[in-house]
C-alpha cells in the first residue's frame, strides 16, 4: 500500500486516482532523483493492478497476489547476456528489466516485447518495470518504441529513471511522465527512528545529509561521517590561520591516498557541505536549514571569519575538483592546489 512508502504523497494520490478511475496510463515514466522511491512506487503500482482485492485505487497488501508481486529472484551473474531477460516476480504477471552493467541491451527489450504480448496468467493485467531505463542503448531504445506504439490492452509499462532527459524524445512523448521529488528530511528522519531504531539526533543528521535519498539515509554511517567531518572541520579552521597551510598539506597527503579514492571524494563532499552551511549561516539561516546542525557553533565561527565571496569561491573550486574525478587526475596535486588556494584566499 502507498501508505507504507516514504515521501511523495502527492504522487501516491495521483496514482490512486488514476487506478480508481480506471485511467491508469499503459506507459509511464517515473522520473526523479536517485533514492526518491521510484522503483518502490512502481512495484506498488504493479501490485494495485494485479491485486485480488483492490480498493480506492491501491492494493490490499494482504492477498497472495500482493505478497508475491514484489518478490524477484535475480541473478548474481556478472555476464551481461544473463540480463537479456524479463525477470518475472513470484507473480507471473509482474516483470522487471534491469542491468547491473552500464547498459540495458536489446535482448532484454526483445524479451519484453514477447512477454508483453502474452495474455495475463492470473490477473487482469501484466505489468513490466524497466529500472534505470536511461541505461538502454540505442538499439534497445528503438526496440522499445515498437511496444510503446501499440501496447497490448492488458499490458502496462513503467520506466524508472533518474535521468529522463537521456531517454529518446520519441519514448518520452509516448509515456505519461510522473515526477518524484526528493523525500523530505522529516519523512526520512521519522522512517529511521520508527523502522530502524536510530536515535533522534543520528536520524536527523542522516536525513539532512542524504539529499532526499531514502536509500542513502538508511546506509548512512553516522559515526564514520562524524570522524571524517572532524577532519574537514580542521581543514577549514587551519585555512583561516596564518600558519595553517602546513597542517592542510599534511591532511591532503592522507586524503589523497591512491587506495582510498572513495574517501577522497567523500571528504570533498563533506567539506562542500560545511562551506555551504557557512554560506547559509551568513545569509541568516537558522539551525533547521543547516545540514550539519549539530556543529552550528563551529560553522558560525567559520562564517564570521570568511567573506561570502571567499566562501563562494571555495564552493566553485571544490565543485570543479569533484567534476574532474571523471578523468584520471593526480589527486594529491589537485588537493594541494585546492588547499593552497583556500589558504591564500581569506
Amino acid at each position: 500500500m502507498y501508505s507504507e512508502l516514504t515521501g511523495n504523497a502527492d504522487v501516491a494520490a495521483v496514482l490512486r486516482r488514476m487506478a480508481a478511475g480506471g485511467r491508469m496510463p499503459h506507459s509511464m515514466i517515473f522520473a526523479g532523483p536517485d533514492g526518491a522511491g521510484k522503483k518502490h512506487f512502481a512495484i506498488e503500482a504493479a501490485r494495485a493492478l494485479v491485486c485480488r482485492n483492490p480498493g480506492n485505487g491501491e492494493s490490499c497488501g494482504n492477498c497472495t497476489a500482493c505478497r508475491r508481486a514484489g518478490v524477484f529472484d535475480l541473478p548474481e551473474s556478472d555476464k551481461a547476456e544473463d540480463f537479456d531477460n524479463v525477470f518475472l516476480s513470484h507473480h507471473p504477471d509482474v516483470g522487471l528489466i534491469f542491468s547491473p552493467k552500464r547498459q540495458i541491451r536489446v535482448g532484454a527489450i526483445r524479451a519484453l516485447e514477447t512477454e508483453a504480448n502474452f495474455r495475463p496468467s492470473e490477473a487482469g493485467s501484466r505489468v513490466f518495470i524497466i529500472d534505470e531505463a536511461d541505461k538502454m542503448n540505442q538499439e534497445a531504445a528503438n526496440a522499445l518504441l515498437k511496444t510503446l506504439e501499440e501496447p497490448p490492452p492488458t499490458t502496462f509499462l513503467i520506466l524508472v529513471s533518474a535521468r529522463p532527459d537521456a531517454l529518446l524524445q520519441t519514448i518520452r512523448s509516448r509515456c505519461q511522465m510522473i515526477r518524484f521529488a526528493p523525500v523530505s528530511a522529516a519523512d526520512i528522519r521519522n522512517l529511521l527512528v520508527e523502522k530502524y531504531g536510530r536515535s533522534e539526533e543520528d536520524a536527523e543528521l542522516a536525513a539532512r545529509m542524504s539529499g532526499g535519498s531514502v536509500s542513502s539515509a538508511i546506509g548512512f554511517d553516522v559515526e564514520n561521517f562524524r570522524e571524517e567531518r572532524a577532519v574537514c572541520q580542521d581543514i577549514l579552521k587551519a585555512s583561516v590561520r596564518p600558519d595553517g597551510l602546513h597542517k592542510m598539506l599534511e591532511t591532503a597527503e592522507r586524503l589523497a591516498d591512491s587506495k582510498a579514492k572513495d574517501r577522497f571524494e567523500n571528504s570533498l563532499r563533506i567539506l562542500l557541505s560545511l562551506i555551504r552551511d557557512a554560506v547559509a549561516i551568513r545569509a541568516g539561516a537558522d539551525s533547521t536549514q543547516i545540514s550539519n546542525f549539530d556543529i552550528i557553533d563551529d560553522l558560525s565561527a567559520i562564517a564570521a571569519s570568511l567573506s561570502a565571496t571567499v566562501l563562494a569561491d571555495r564552493i566553485w573550486a571544490i565543485d570543479d575538483l569533484l567534476k574532474s574525478q571523471d578523468v584520471n587526475i593526480n589527486r594529491k596535486v589537485a588537493l594541494d592546489g585546492l588547499f593552497v588556494k583556500m589558504a591564500f584566499s581569506v
